[in-house]
């Protein structure tokens, strides 16, 4: 019963965290008159009021040297590590946090995801130090996709931001209209996908160490797939938690609305690669390709249009059928 008990306790003080992290924290003593030594002005608080230095910066210790050698890697504030810890355990209330105006609880989210790129690219290097790269002449839509991929995949950090780059729209479309987070703008969408981006890469991180310990790279192509699938499906399970808590739904709202915002993230990045393609192939006067002509992408463009436009009044309309029924 005592287990039980202190089990239940740990949870709630977990949960109250996961939704504020200041949450049980002291407010700083108002009746406390400080000095400030940059510009000599009187305050209370933390900081002070005019230029922002610490209450309590005092003479030069041996925690001094460490936040300055910190502040190279632009980790002295706001710190990178506690920012990753609350992009695990709590994305979705962070991310939220953030785009409420809550920013000093998060580290610059484009400047963390540059970091974690620049870390899996160590990590990569130091497992495998025999890629080379190859010239190969682009002839068709195939290996102008595959080079493409091929340079993305040395640029993890552009990688990344650029496929959830085509989670925008869709997200836009599907999530504007909820409890939580409503009316959330394209430049806020934008900001979620750098979010998901690190988190995303961090899970890449994990991977890869992993793969270092107990060598669980595939050696052929049935091991590669089964890999493929557990890793699509740790995407998608990442990507739910994070919406959850972001925009508020249930499970079930929180599962379709994902599902179709897949949907219509793939179809946006395959219109944007058949159109990248024709333009290619025409600036570079390659054969023509009956597959891939103007018309054929103007029509794919227009289909995907209509399918965005299809999820947003599918959207709105669920949202408004759930306020009758709650009158």
């Amino acid at each position: 019963m005592t287990k039980t008990k202190n089990f239940r306790q740990q949870w709630q003080r977990y949960r109250a965290w996961q939704l504020d992290p200041t949450h049980g924290k002291e407010p700083s003593d108002r009746s406390v008159t400080h000095h400030c030594a940059n510009c000599g002005i009187e305050f209370t608080g933390d900081f002070c009021y005019q230029c922002g230095q610490r209450a309590d910066t005092g003479r030069i210790t041996w925690d001094s040297i460490r936040q300055n050698v910190m502040e190279i890697w632009g980790l002295g504030t706001r710190s990178f590590l506690y920012t990753l810890w609350q992009l695990v355990w709590r994305p979705g209330y962070l991310i939220g946090d953030y785009l409420r105006g809550r920013r000093q609880l998060s580290y610059p989210p484009i400047r963390m995801l540059v970091i974690v790129a620049l870390f899996i690219f160590i990590l990569l290097n130091a497992v495998d130090d025999t890629a080379s790269s190859t010239e190969v002449e682009i002839r068709n839509f195939d290996t102008f996709f595959n080079q493409t991929m091929d340079w993305l995949l040395k640029h993890l950090d552009w990688l990344m931001l650029f496929l959830m780059s085509f989670f925008i729209l869709p997200t836009y479309a599907l999530f504007r209209f909820s409890p939580c987070c409503t009316k959330h703008t394209l430049p806020e969408g934008f900001f979620i996908q750098v979010f998901n981006s690190s988190l995303l890469l961090m899970f890449f991180i994990a991977y890869i160490i992993l793969y270092t310990l107990l060598s669980i790279m595939p050696n052929d192509l049935e091991d590669s797939n089964v890999v493929s699938t557990i890793c699509g499906v740790v995407f998608f399970l990442l990507l739910l938690r994070v919406y959850k808590q972001l925009f508020g739904f249930g499970w079930w709202g929180t599962v379709w609305r994902m599902v179709l915002v897949l949907f219509c993230s793939a179809k946006l990045f395959g219109v944007t690669s058949e159109l990248c393609y024709m333009l290619y192939s025409q600036y570079n006067h390659l054969p023509a390709d009956n597959k891939y002509t103007s018309e054929h992408c103007a029509y794919s463009c227009l289909y995907t249009l209509l399918l965005m436009a299809g999820c947003f009044i599918v959207a709105h309309a669920v949202e408004q059928a759930k306020k009758r029924l709650q009158r």
